[in-house]
C-alpha cells in the first residue's frame, strides 16, 4: 500500500505531539513493508531544499502561504508555530504526481479541503453524503483525517487566544476560500475520520460510517535503558542518588519533568507555583516554545517566588534522543498540568521510563489516566491544592511511588506503535 501521510509542520527541531504520532506510525507502517511518504510545510524547518530522507522515509515540504495582511516575519514566525491555516502552492501537484493508495491527512481547513480535492480528482465527484464517493473506480484514492487537537475540548479562552495573533488583519484568504468553492465540510467529507481523543470519537461517530479511535502510542523499547534501581521495595531512580542540594534544605532535589511544549494549554505555571512551597523540588521544562509571552511569565513568575534556580527551560528534545531518554532518566516525577489535552502521549513515555506521573483529569488525559489508575495520581484541571496533595504523597509514600512506576510500565505495553499502526491499516483496506 503507498500511504501519504500530510501535515502542516514535521521539524525534528521543534517536535509536538502530531509529528511525534505521524512520525511513529510511518515509520512502524515502512517497517511493516508499506511505501510511506510525509508532506510537511517548511515551517520551523531549518534544512535545505524541499525534499529529505530520514531513515528511509521521504519527506517532502512546501512553503506556506498566511492569508493576511499585513504579514511581518514575527507573526509569520508565530503562525509556524500554532497554525495560520495556510495555503501551500506546490503540494496538492506533489500528491497528484506520487498517486497514493491512501492520503491521511492530520491538518484541518486549508490543507484538509487540499487533500480532498486531490481525492477527488483521482476517483471521481464526491456524493452528497459524508464519507461516500460518487463515480467509483478501482484504483481510488481513499482519504482519510485524523483529529489531533482536542478540539471538541478546547477551552473558549484558549480558542481566542489562538486566533489572537491575526486579529485586526485583512483576511484576504476567505476572498480565495469563495472563489475556490472550498465548503469546509471537514472532517465529515473524507472517507475515514480517525480520533486521537474519545471526545471527537463520541462526537462523529453517530455522523459518519467509518470512525476509529486511535490513541497515541510509545515504543516501548525505546524506554528499555531507562530504569529504576531497587532498594528493597522501594524504587529510587538512579540519577538522584547523588542528586544535589538546595541550600534551603538537606535533603536531595526532587526533580519534576514536564514534557510539553511551553503554552498556556499545558499549564505549566502550576508547577513554578508548587517549587515555592517545595524548597527540595526543582522542575525541567522540555519541549519548544509555541507562546513566548508565556514562557515570558513563567521566567518572571519564578523570580518573584525566588525558585528562579530551580527551573530549567531545557528547549525541544528530538523524540527517541538520547538528550529525551536522559530527561526521563533524571527525573523523579513526571507532571502535566494541562487545560486541556486529547490525549497525552507523554504520559505513555514517562510510564514506559518508570516514573510516577501526576496528571490533571481532562478530556482524554484523565480518561487515559483512568483506564489505569494504579498508574497515576489526577487531580482536576487548575486545582492547585489537589496536584500539590498528590506530589506531597509522593514525597512521603515510597512505597506509592514504586507501585505506580510498576504500573505505569505495564500499562505503556499496550499502546506499542507496532499494534497501533497495524489497526490504522486494517481501517484503510475497510473503507
Amino acid at each position: 500500500m503507498r500511504i501519504a501521510h500530510v501535515l502542516r509542520r514535521l521539524s525534528f527541531d521543534d517536535w509536538g505531539g502530531t509529528e511525534q504520532v505521524v512520525w511513529n506510525i510511518a515509520k512502524a507502517q515502512k517497517a511493516a513493508g508499506h511505501e510511506v511518504r510525509i508532506f510537511a510545510t517548511t515551517a520551523l524547518w531549518r534544512g535545505n531544499g524541499e525534499r529529505e530522507v530520514v531513515e528511509g522515509i521521504e519527506i517532502l515540504r512546501f512553503k506556506p502561504i498566511y492569508p493576511w495582511w499585513p504579514m511581518p516575519k514575527r507573526l509569520v514566525d508565530e503562525l509556524d508555530r500554532k497554525g495560520g491555516n495556510p495555503f501551500v502552492p506546490g503540494l496538492g501537484k506533489a500528491l497528484r504526481e506520487w498517486k497514493p493508495n491512501v492520503i491521511h491527512c492530520h491538518a484541518m481547513a486549508r490543507i484538509a479541503e487540499l487533500c480532498l480535492r486531490v481525492a477527488g480528482q483521482g476517483s471521481g465527484v464526491r456524493s452528497q453524503g459524508p464519507g461516500v464517493r460518487g463515480q467509483e473506480s478501482v484504483g481510488r484514492i481513499k482519504c482519510v483525517v485524523s483529529l489531533h487537537g482536542g478540539g471538541a475540548n478546547v477551552p473558549d479562552e484558549e480558542a481566542k487566544s489562538l486566533k489572537a495573533p491575526t486579529r485586526g488583519r485583512l483576511p484576504w484568504g476567505k476572498m480565495v476560500d469563495i472563489a475556490m468553492g472550498w465548503t469546509r465540510r471537514v472532517p465529515e467529507d473524507f472517507d475515514g475520520i480517525v480520533c486521537v481523543g474519545e471526545d471527537e470519537y463520541e462526537r462523529y461517530r453517530a455522523k459518519h460510517p467509518h470512525v476509529m479511535f486511535l490513541p497515541n502510542g510509545v515504543d516501548t523499547a525505546m524506554f528499555e535503558s531507562v530504569g529504576v534501581r531497587e532498594r528493597g521495595s522501594v524504587g529510587v531512580r538512579v540519577d538522584t542518588l547523588n542528586a544535589p542540594t538546595h541550600p534551603l534544605t538537606t535533603h536531595p532535589l526532587t526533580t519534576l519533568l514536564c514534557v510539553a511544549r511551553i503554552d498556556r494549554q499545558k499549564n505549566q505555571m502550576m508547577i513554578v507555583e508548587a517549587l515555592a512551597k517545595h524548597p527540595e523540588m526543582t522542575a525541567r521544562f522540555v519541549g519548544p516554545v509555541t507562546q513566548q509571552d508565556y514562557r515570558a511569565e513563567l521566567e518572571r513568575r519564578a523570580v518573584e517566588l525566588g525558585v528562579a534556580d530551580r527551573v530549567a527551560f531545557v528547549g525541544a528534545l528530538r523524540p527517541g534522543s538520547p538528550e529525551l531518554l536522559c530527561e526521563y532518566a533524571k527525573a523523579d516525577v513526571f507532571v502535566l498540568p494541562s487545560r486541556h489535552e486529547p490525549f497525552g502521549i507523554v504520559v505513555l513515555e514517562a510510564w514506559a521510563a518508570g516514573l510516577p506521573v501526576v496528571a490533571s483529569d481532562v478530556g482524554g488525559l484523565g480518561r487515559l489516566c483512568a483506564s489505569h489508575p494504579e498508574a497515576a495520581l489526577t487531580f482536576a484541571p487548575g486545582d492547585f491544592d489537589a496536584m500539590d496533595g498528590a506530589l506531597r504523597r509522593l514525597m512521603s509514600e515510597s512505597d506509592l511511588r514504586a507501585r505506580l512506576s510498576a504500573a505505569g510500565r505495564a500499562a505503556a505495553a499496550q499502546y506499542d506503535w507496532r499494534t497501533l499502526s497495524s489497526r490504522l491499516v486494517d481501517f484503510y483496506a475497510e473503507i
